[in-house]
């Protein structure tokens, strides 16, 4: 659940060493992004329409504005895909994408920006392409594609070099993408503290599916391209006490959460409700309504981010998974 000590303060990178932004995307790296496009798209069963879709969309926006790129509101590229891979990444020519099964996991504006900062840093410290350089990849497409949905046809025609170039940047890279993000979340007017409590939660489901499935943290979600963990938290959290912004992060985003009310979730046969939490409701009885056999409470509690044995407060919003 939400962990509540991550403010220890260490020294950190500062923002001055951080890559210096580029003027603009430039054409090599949008011809390169549009030919993989449609392929990524193709494999992560396309892009979402509902109404979340134009949400993840306006926070992309305003996020990628403070990136430096010119018309960086125009020149970024997000898509919401209809996936059920719990993932979020970007290639070159600033083409970002979120999943709808990652969106679900997200409780607040913040926290989403705070995702969508970080892609937009590897777009703008162009990461993509210097390791495309590095491994000298003949086609990204295949590599992106073999590598983020774990198709063997894509991933044998891409070769072995071209799938490290997308299971995930140097540590070095993504600490990058992390500042960069953080950065960028603050300039937008959202708490930077968001950061850290998003790594958090992706690291608690990423547990969370290891142990529904019975096997160690795997596949190819967001923790497998991006590696996570506590110190990387805790950096973020260290990151966002250097902006000296106000953490805001306890109160309820009661209008984010009311937007996901009807996303899909999983297969697409369950979906996501928001529900007012009523006087004497407990997270182990709203628990029980999850549409899953078992590990109910600690679905509940990993996809609210909520501690499972604390009291739920009366009008509050909570997130369940039911049946279509």
């Amino acid at each position: 659940m939400r962990p509540t000590a991550l403010a220890a303060l260490l020294l950190v990178t500062a923002p001055a060493t951080l890559p210096a932004q580029s003027r603009g995307i430039s054409a090599s790296d949008k011809a390169t992004g549009a030919q993989a496009h449609p392929q990524l798209l193709a494999q992560y069963g396309g892009a979402y329409r509902g109404p979340q879709s134009a949400l993840v969309a306006r926070v992309d926006q305003r996020v990628a504005v403070q990136s430096g790129l010119s018309n960086a509101g125009g020149d970024f590229i997000v898509t919401l895909l209809d996936s059920p891979v719990e993932n979020a990444f970007a290639i070159p020519g600033g083409y970002v994408y979120v999943t709808r099964q990652l969106l679900a996991l997200v409780n607040s504006e913040a926290e989403l920006a705070s995702v969508l900062g970080h892609e937009v840093g590897h777009v703008a410290a162009r990461h993509a392409a210097k390791r495309n350089t590095r491994a000298q990849l003949g086609g990204l497409a295949a590599a992106v594609v073999g590598a983020v949905t774990g198709s063997d046809l894509a991933g044998r025609a891409a070769g072995y070099g071209s799938q490290l170039y997308t299971l995930g940047f140097s540590r070095k890279q993504e600490y990058e993408a992390d500042g960069l993000g953080v950065r960028y979340i603050a300039a937008a007017g959202y708490t930077p503290h968001a950061a850290a409590d998003m790594l958090a939660e992706l690291n608690e489901s990423s547990q969370l599916q290891a142990a529904v499935t019975g096997r160690g943290i795997g596949g190819l979600t967001w923790m497998s391209t991006h590696p996570n963990g506590a110190d990387r938290i805790a950096r973020a959290a260290r990151l966002a006490d250097a902006t000296r912004r106000p953490d805001t992060t306890g109160v309820q985003d009661t209008g984010f959460l009311r937007a996901l009310d009807g996303l899909p979730y999983d297969d697409g046969s369950k979906v996501v409700r928001i529900h007012t939490v009523r006087v004497d409701e407990t997270a182990r009885g709203l628990a029980a309504r999850m549409t899953y056999p078992s590990h109910q409470l600690d679905r509940f509690s990993v996809l609210n981010a909520i501690d499972p044995d604390a009291p739920l407060r009366p009008g509050t919003l909570v997130k369940l998974i039911v049946a279509r």
